[in-house]
């Protein structure tokens, strides 16, 4: 079994180590042929570095590293100088700062393309601007390929700090003007980034360089389809279904195969970066990470867990004041996506976070593309992300008191009290600042933090004939919640009842995949604002 690329950036080690690669250099051929100078935004961890690098190796090395893939039989060209250039890491915290750590690097990129001497010094140039200017003087017409690889991370780290970011773009803005002005020297131009900056010459009316992140052609250039994940790790899969089901792989059936593929589908799939809302794509570092062993192939949020929250994001929410759940399923005009037309309006809120890889395409018209969380995982990290907000406002030994129920679910002797004093700390904390006045409110604040701390929980799920109010998917077991709503003078004892009631009546938990089930009436009082009655059905 090959050995998984986990953390590996760089196409030639992956070949070289053996370990898989999905081919996706039909997708590389038909960019490269049909484009000169082109863009791809993407959010972290969805490939880009890994593309840069075989587009490198590609053109530096020609089809040396590329025996057996797609590409090989099809590539003539010949190799050259190529120019790789990251602006990730670079000292940002100044415009002063900023230009002086990229020519150093900008110069180290050029010397080891072989465009410049080792004679060459920083101290000889005061922007990279300059130092692009005297690399272009030097060469000849298409003699270059220039990879640029997160592009805007400088201006994703001052997003709070206007000034600095305002003059790092400029130095960003005169960089692609030299671009521009001697375009003629390089084959090929590819810049990658997560998001995409207006007044960044980039993207400017009459840049060249063309922006392909929406292009349907390329909707899978970035991240696994599930065909990929079936063709490319099926020894992988085949082990994940033996560990999971305790049996040995010759044991294993396609139909187990298709219960793990199941819950990759739902935690990590649903992210669609094109315009016809046409292709769907996995989350690469979650499915790679769920797949190795060393995780006991445990569906946990890895690409939430590993990157947290972005520089990106963090500035975003600071300078926005946090985010609410109003800003849930936002519609962007078609125009305006990937464009920070203002990081505070409703708009500029959305792209941001579609940027960041929270919010994804899940439907497009001619005039708008609706947006919405693609997957548990994120569902897990959105939630996180507004209890932590909300929680600093709280009382925080209330909050204490909350964390220290949070796992009580996992126990598998879970009684119907210790899930009504889960729930009730939530409403003491959540709904501090509003009251809950129906069943769907008395939900949110425990679907909220129990989506938060990771559990897989969904609210009006179908059933037969009917929506269980909350329903918790665990190892091996499934929990239903029916909740009923207690107003001024109502009875609770008869609301019980008919909780209990519906649960029989449409059977509630009884669905493929079949798992132990175990089921809860509850009673919510509004004039309390807790739950007052429960019982297990």
């Amino acid at each position: 079994m090959k050995k998984l690329p986990i953390g590996k950036q760089g196409f030639d080690a992956i070949i070289a180590g053996g370990m898989v690669y999905v081919d996706k250099t039909d997708a590389i051929y038909r960019m490269i042929e049909n484009n000169d100078q082109c863009f791809i935004s993407r959010p972290r961890r969805f490939g880009k570095s890994l593309l840069v690098s075989t587009l490198e190796n590609l053109f530096s090395r020609g089809t040396e590293m590329f025996k057996g893939l797609a590409i090989e039989k099809r590539w003539t060209d010949k190799t050259y100088p190529v120019l790789h250039f990251d602006f990730s890491g670079l000292e940002c915290r100044s415009a002063g700062s900023f230009q002086k750590d990229a020519v150093e690097k900008f110069l180290d990129a050029a010397k080891k393309a072989g465009v410049l001497g080792w004679q060459e010094t920083p101290d000889k140039y005061r922007t990279i601007k300059i130092l692009m200017n005297k690399i272009c003087l030097m060469a000849e017409v298409n003699s270059m390929v220039l990879l640029v690889d997160e592009y805007d991370s400088p201006l994703n780290a001052n997003l709070g700090n206007q000034n600095v970011l305002n003059d790092i773009r400029d130095a960003i803005r005169d960089f692609y003007l030299s671009v521009k002005e001697n375009s003629s020297r390089f084959r090929f131009i590819f810049v990658t980034g997560v998001s995409r900056f207006n007044k960044v010459t980039l993207f400017s009316a009459g840049s060249s360089i063309k922006d392909l992140s929406l292009n349907p052609l390329y909707g899978s250039l970035l991240g696994y389809t599930e065909d990929e994940i079936r063709r490319y790790f099926a020894p992988h899969l085949k082990a994940a279904a033996s560990s999971i089901f305790g049996i040995s792989q010759d044991e294993v059936t396609e139909a187990q195969i298709d219960q793990v593929m199941d819950g990759l589908r739902r935690h990590y799939d649903g992210y669609c970066f094109d315009e016809k809302a046409s292709v769907h794509v996995y989350q690469p570092w979650s499915v790679l990470n769920f797949l190795s062993s060393d995780n006991l192939y445990q569906l946990s949020d890895y690409w939430f867990i590993d990157s947290g929250v972005s520089t990106l994001l963090q500035n975003f929410i600071k300078a926005a004041g946090g985010v609410t759940r109003d800003d849930e399923q936002p519609q962007v005009p078609r125009n305006e996506f990937f464009m920070n037309t203002g990081p505070m309006s409703e708009t500029g809120k959305a792209v941001i976070l579609a940027q960041c890889g929270y919010y994804t395409i899940k439907k497009a018209d001619p005039f708008y593309f609706y947006l919405g969380l693609p997957n548990l995982e994120l569902r897990h990290a959105w939630a996180y992300i507004l209890m932590s907000d909300t929680f600093k406002k709280c009382d925080q030994q209330s909050v204490q008191a909350l964390n220290q129920s949070a796992y009580v679910l996992n126990r598998p002797d879970v009684s119907d009290k210790d899930i009504a004093l889960l729930f009730n700390r939530t409403y003491k904390v959540l709904n501090s600042l509003h009251k809950a006045e129906n069943e769907y409110a008395a939900c949110d604040a425990p679907l909220l933090y129990c989506l938060g701390v990771g559990y897989d929980v969904r609210s009006e799920a179908a059933e037969n004939g009917g929506r269980a109010d909350l329903t918790f998917e665990m190892p091996g077991r499934r929990l239903i919640i029916e909740m009923k709503c207690a107003r001024d003078g109502e009875a609770p004892e008869k609301k019980l009842e008919e909780a209990k009631a519906q649960i029989l009546k449409h059977d509630y938990g009884n669905y493929v995949p079949v798992r132990e089930t175990r089921r809860f009436a509850m009673v919510f009082s509004v004039p309390e604002q807790k739950i007052v009655l429960s019982e297990e059905v």
